[in-house]
């Protein structure tokens, strides 16, 4: 059974913004193995998670990643996390939907900071190695799908768990929908894509009368049906959406990481 050593990398953005970057590479592998790598998002969350699922993987053909900030404050990584992982609102919109304070847009900058600091660190020196993977739980999940509707050869499978696809509803559905035919179309529909969906979760937009109670809020399965029915009909050949019994929106990321981990390696072998 080959143990994974871990490399921890401390990446900064444009805007002074800090992450770390933590690799779990097959031990004694050598340094331009070509491995299969699969990147969660939020690793801040994630990384314990991770630490547990791999003592018992048995394989030496994958990597695996995380990328997360490097502070832990909720209070602090919500507006970053409604920044970082949306795209432009429609309508010129700049604000997040539940909390006009914290502003949205910032999915473009995401993904230029993976492509210049974040993937060409989890390849080998030849460059040769197949895209990557990557898994993005509630705005995370978002921003997964937003970057294989924009950036279609970027990634080389999706997991999207819980996406928070609620997110001026329905402006998703119509990127998806809007998606130009030809050769762009092609390399997206040749990627996987993978929605996970608790059973239990709701979304609860906060109330417009400040104080007031937050309502039970509704299902956020219907948001991810529409969203998968529109992805069948586009074309898509290799998609899934599977709901999880019994889960609500703070237990799913956990349940998915190790969902998505264990499909991802199936895969692979």
């Amino acid at each position: 059974m080959p143990a994974f050593s871990t490399t921890e990398h401390l990446l900064t953005n444009n805007a002074g913004r800090e992450y770390c970057l933590r690799v779990w590479r097959p031990a004694g592998i050598r340094p331009n193995a070509r491995l299969g790598t699969l990147l969660f998002l939020d690793g801040h969350w994630l990384n314990d998670t991770l630490d547990e699922a791999l003592s018992s993987v048995a394989l030496d053909t994958v990597q695996i990643a995380s990328l997360g900030y490097r502070v832990a404050e909720r209070s602090i990584l919500a507006p970053w996390r409604a920044y970082d992982y949306t795209p432009a609102g429609p309508r010129g919109l700049d604000s997040d939907p539940r909390k006009a304070e914290w502003p949205c847009g910032g999915a473009n900058h995401l993904l230029d900071f993976l492509r210049q600091q974040v993937l060409p660190r989890l390849n080998t020196p030849d460059g040769a190695d197949d895209p990557v993977t990557l898994f993005g739980h509630s705005y995370a999940g978002l921003f997964s799908l937003y970057g294989w509707l924009v950036a279609p050869a970027l990634f080389k499978r999706i997991y999207a768990a819980s996406p928070s696809l609620w997110w001026y509803w329905p402006h998703m559905l119509a990127l998806l929908q809007a998606r130009h035919p030809g050769s762009l179309l092609d390399i997206g529909n040749s990627t996987p894509v993978h929605l996970y969906i608790g059973s239990d979760e709701r979304w609860r937009p906060l109330p417009a009368i400040p104080g007031a109670a937050r309502e039970p809020g509704v299902s956020t399965i219907p948001f991810a049906q529409r969203f998968h029915s529109a992805l069948l009909a586009s074309g898509h050949p290799d998609n899934s959406l599977q709901i999880l019994a019994g889960l609500a929106h703070g237990p799913m990321l956990h349940s998915a990481a190790q969902n998505a981990l264990k499909h991802f390696i199936s895969v692979q072998k």
